[in-house]
């Protein structure tokens, strides 16, 4: 047999079975399926002239010659046929099998290429393609033992070895796949795809140390292996070592230099480091060899405005309506640019577009909501965001959006508490969300619950205004103005509120008026 070592060819390995119309395989389309490769052409197109009787041959013979004519059906009768004259010759059950194959009934085969291995252990023939169609079926642990089977008559066969692998892959038996690419990496030490493909298996298993010193190897053997190249830069992204991984990208670019997916992974690790401009570099570069590639207008948007260049964030983002590539999409954005200048009418406006175009998109609804409730209008707000949650019910930024509206606005407080419950469910470490539920308390009267939940997203958020607002609000409650006073005192400090004045000057008068009444 020809060797195999690609992983990707256990795929192509189950494509070719349906070359043979096999319409049955689940979750494999003919449209996909590759043209058959050499070596398993090699097993079905063998032409042995098996020891049997005269009657049974001519029958054998006529089956080939109609094989070869396409006549499939008409070969499957004669070999048929054949076995009525001899039950006990293996390549014939192994000729009807194919020929079962070929038009698409799978059981057939298999109970054929059975039979020909019942009668001849050592057909390996046969078991290698019941082993195909085992995977191609993904039962995975009959194809095993097929090759397994091979394995201890052909113990060096290659091509065996490589199915062998890709299964335990399958299987997630990741240390038996890397003892076999072990196996192969003695016959063939030079092989810079052996290499590259034990350095998938240990990615696989999260041994990237391992998974580096492999595809370095198979850098070593075959410096222009591209894609030893991204597997490195990926590797080394995972790992934060992103100088490295852009190294890599680099000189995959040198081998593919119209590849816009690699400038793109370049300029979205530069954004990483926080190097904008030189993100925003290859962004361009992406756009220059494709000017139609709405992602990239609507990515470098986004840099553009992580760098407060609102006005060429919006200016890109309409340059991209005109490519009418994914509109819904470009309105959107469009809507965070506009919010993020402070134009909100804009903004909603923006929105409605999005949703003109897909009326299911339940982000556009959230987003269109929220805004609605920034502008004031939160009786309208409250219906986009309960559309948000009917189109995708476990969204935890829309249930816990929609909870603290109910808190603010003082209804539907055990619904509110429901909804933002279910989004802790989701994220119980969200510090936004605990201080949601917090606020719902004190909505409730619960104040020493929401003391504590506003607390605890204090600890976890940090210094944020509101969340010291609401705890002054809810230690006023239990009766603790001079904790009331200090959380208001540090609200203002993180952030001028006029609201937060007004509060901090009443409880100070009253403070100041019950020391003096108690003679303080």
């Amino acid at each position: 047999m020809t060797p195999r070592y690609n992983l990707r060819w256990l795929l192509v390995g189950i494509g070719i079975l349906c070359v043979y119309g096999c319409a049955s395989i689940p979750r494999i389309k003919k449209s996909a399926i590759p043209s058959p490769s050499k070596e398993v052409l090699k097993i079905i197109e063998k032409r042995p002239v098996p020891s049997i009787s005269s009657k049974a041959y001519a029958h054998y013979s006529m089956g080939m010659i109609l094989e070869n004519e396409g006549k499939i059906n008409e070969a499957i009768e004669e070999y048929r046929k054949a076995i009525e004259y001899d039950k006990e010759t293996h390549l014939i059950y192994y000729r009807l099998a194919a020929g079962y194959l070929k038009v698409g009934k799978l059981e057939d085969a298999i109970n054929n290429l059975k039979k020909a291995i019942e009668l001849n252990s050592q057909d390996t023939n046969a078991r290698f393609l019941l082993a195909l169609i085992y995977t191609s079926q993904e039962r995975y642990d009959e194809a095993t033992e097929e090759y397994e089977e091979i394995l201890k008559s052909e113990p060096k066969d290659l091509a065996t070895l490589t199915s062998l692998a890709d299964l335990y892959i399958l299987g997630a038996d990741i240390n038996k796949a890397v003892d076999i690419y072990k196996r192969l990496l003695k016959e063939r030490q030079s092989s810079p795809l052996i290499h590259f493909n034990l350095g998938v298996v240990y990615a696989r298993a999260g041994r990237f140390n391992e998974a580096i010193k492999e595809f370095r190897k198979s850098l070593a053997l075959k410096p222009d292996y591209e894609e030893a190249h991204l597997a490195l830069a990926i590797l080394f992204e995972i790992n934060n070592n992103v100088e490295e991984a852009i190294a890599h990208y680099i000189e995959a670019i040198k081998l593919d230099p119209e590849n816009t997916r690699l400038y793109r992974q370049i300029g979205q690790a530069y954004f990483q480091m926080g190097k904008a401009k030189e993100a925003i570099e290859y962004y361009e570069k992406v756009l220059r060899y494709d000017p139609k590639d709405v992602n990239a207008y609507i990515e470098l948007s986004y840099i553009y405005l992580a760098e407060k260049r609102i006005d060429d964030a919006i200016g890109l983002l309409k340059k991209a309506l005109l490519i009418d590539k994914r509109p819904q999409d470009i309105h959107m954005a469009l809507g965070f640019c506009y919010s993020e200048k402070g134009d909100k009418l804009e903004s909603i406006r923006q929105y409605r577009n999005a949703l003109e175009i897909d009326p299911s998109n339940p982000k556009a609804h959230f987003y269109l909501g929220a805004m609605l409730e920034e502008t004031g209008n939160r009786k309208d707000a409250i219906l986009y965001l309960k559309r948000s949650l009917e189109l995708n019910p476990d969204d935890p930024e829309v249930l816990n959006y929609l909870g603290y509206i109910y808190a603010e606005e003082g209804i539907n407080l055990d619904e509110g508490e429901a909804l933002i419950k279910k989004a802790l469910e989701i994220e119980p470490e969200n510090g936004a969300y605990i201080d949601s539920l917090g606020w719902v308390y004190y909505k409730k009267g619960m104040y020493k619950e929401a003391i504590r939940e506003l607390e605890k997203a204090k600890t976890l958020i940090g210094d944020d205004p509101v969340i010291y607002d609401h705890l002054a609000e809810a230690y006023i409650k239990i009766g603790d103005p001079y904790k009331a006073k200090a959380a208001w005192e540090k609200s203002l400090e993180l952030e001028r509120n006029d609201e937060i004045i007004k509060k901090l000057e009443k409880i100070k008068k009253e403070t100041s008026a019950s020391l003096k009444g108690s003679g303080g």
